[in-house]
């Protein structure tokens, strides 16, 4: 017998095996699996009613909800397309994605008005737009409940959907700058949230803190999907703040969150910490950016619980790997198991991983010989939204590319030793630098510029900008600052400046960001 591998099916597993257990937590409201499913429905007979069809995009513009964990079931239960933004981003890149991707239904929190109205007129495309939640509305929005509330909570009638269909499209800068579309599958996700429950051991009893991370960031979005598989209780919070996690933590008595290092960081440096009973807490899974093993052994010993490093990627719905200490080795040294967790972790079930040199040829897992990660999985994309020679690209061999750098050791742990090139990992989110030095070359002042990550105690990195002025001209910081936040999104804005009289380049005029890199290893080159 073959079944299409649907996540609507977890769903439906646990409506009917745990209907009267707490789904969701979100601020006052406490979801069933029961109520859960029926406002499923409910959304899935709204959306249908609205002229949403199996293909079609729905986009969320909004923070971090239940009903946006509604949205990750009610959406491609009727084979359309979940589209989720990053409302990180600069107006004028959340323009260029949704005319991407063209949804015609747009889910907006009204905190976000502003910006939507900044950009609307530029999105022919949406054709409705609802608010996620009651807020002032010059033009009198329906709300997400109030247009639910008369649908019935039945199942609908659902179209023959195939697992190789998309189901959801999350947006990532890449190393490229404009913002590419990651096609994942129903089967993707269905085989993605198996492999996570098979590595992390997952059960009926975890009550996970999802709210930290973004619901639209590659740490959060394969989490919906394992945790309802399972009979899992979620606890959304609408951002992360050290108070407003810990008292989550003691009211929910939280057994397992997820992170980002900063997160981390910051709860462990907070006055709050102290204040609060955080003793339910199992497990902390850390991603996003690379984590230092001092933060992994505080963490450890303050926290009293779990806490490893796992590593994914948009394109691999995300889990590659997770940093656990393997059976056998559990009788080192508590510092040695630390360091383990720090690394970059073992492959979870059903990942397969290699490490290729420049003519992809598979190289030794010694710990010793770096080399481009592929990964081949269930799991990884389709394919990148219109965008098939940048598919072609990152697949080889029946390979995909991470471009990430990195060695396997002989106990099959991997651990990244360089980033992409060109990406800036700062507090967990992808930045493309060249996305940033178009916006920088954009200025009438400006005649070359470079941008790379320079290490940071709280970010992880920072973005610092190299720029050299036109001859006869004059750079000022603070001008240039001006200039991009006006550009770009708060978080890609360089935090660090240095203005030079040349910048180094190849025989054939490229400019040498690895020399760059080596003679900044600290962040002290700023202005």
């Amino acid at each position: 017998m073959e079944l299409p591998m649907l996540p609507i099916r977890f769903l439906h597993r646990a409506e009917s095996i745990y209907s009267k257990k707490t789904a969701v937590i979100c601020h006052n409201v406490n979801e069933t699996y029961e109520e859960f499913s029926a406002r499923v429905n409910q959304l899935s007979r709204a959306l249908e009613r609205a002229g949403v069809k199996q293909g079609d995009r729905v986009a969320y513009l909004a923070l971090n909800c239940h009903r946006m964990l509604e949205g990750y079931y009610g959406v491609p239960q009727i084979g359309a397309i979940l589209l989720c933004l990053n409302i990180r981003l600069h107006p004028t890149e959340i323009a260029y994605i949704i005319n991407d991707a063209t949804p015609k239904l747009l889910i907006l929190s009204p905190q976000l008005l502003p910006l939507w109205e900044a950009i609307s007129g530029q999105c022919p495309s949406v054709e409705h737009v609802w608010l996620m939640e009651p807020g002032d509305s010059p033009n009198h929005l329906p709300t997400f409940d109030e247009i639910i509330a008369s649908e019935s909570s039945q199942v609908p009638n659902v179209p023959a959907i195939n697992e190789s269909d998309v189901a959801e499209l999350f947006y990532t800068s890449g190393t490229t700058g404009s913002p590419k579309g990651v096609m994942m599958t129903y089967r993707n996700l269905y085989t993605h949230a198996l492999s996570s429950l098979a590595t992390l051991g997952l059960n009926d009893e975890v009550v996970q803190i999802v709210g930290t991370v973004p619901l639209f960031h590659v740490n959060a979005w394969g989490s919906p999907h394992y945790l309802v598989a399972v009979g899992a209780t979620q606890v959304v919070v609408p951002r992360f703040d050290p108070e407003l996690f810990a008292l989550s933590v003691e009211r929910s008595r939280a057994t397992h969150a997820l992170m980002v290092p900063t997160m981390l960081n910051s709860l462990l440096n907070s006055p709050v910490l102290d204040r609060f009973d955080l003793s339910s807490l199992k497990q902390i899974i850390l991603g996003g950016a690379a984590t230092a093993y001092s933060l992994i052994e505080e963490a450890r010993s303050r926290l009293q619980c779990e806490c490893i490093v796992g590593y994914g990627l948009t394109e691999t719905s995300p889990i590659v790997s997770v940093a656990y200490v393997k059976a056998p080795l559990k009788s080192l040294p508590v510092s040695e198991q630390n360091r383990l967790q720090a690394l970059t972790g073992i492959p979870a079930v059903g990942i397969e991983v290699e490490i290729f040199d420049s003519q992809a040829f598979p190289l030794p897992h010694d710990g010793q010989h770096p080399g481009e990660l592929g990964v081949r999985a269930d799991s990884v994309m389709k394919g990148y939204w219109n965008r098939p020679e940048d598919t072609q690209r990152v697949f080889k061999n029946g390979w995909f590319l991470t471009g990430d750098v990195a060695v396997i050791d002989q106990e099959g742990y991997i651990n990244i030793v360089d980033r992409k090139k060109d990406i800036v990992i700062s507090g967990g989110e992808n930045i493309a630098s060249l996305h940033v030095e178009d916006v920088l070359y954009a200025h009438p002042d400006v005649l070359e510029a470079a941008v790379i990550g320079i290490p940071d105690p709280t970010w992880g990195e920072i973005v610092h900008a190299i720029v050299v002025p036109k001859p006869d001209h004059t750079l000022v910081v603070s001008d240039l600052e001006a200039f991009c936040r006006q550009r770009l999104g708060g978080f890609e804005v360089p935090r660090s400046w240095e203005i030079a009289e040349e910048l180094p380049k190849t025989g054939t005029g490229k400019i040498m960001k690895h020399v760059l890199r080596q003679k900044r290893q600290t962040p002290s080159a700023g202005s």
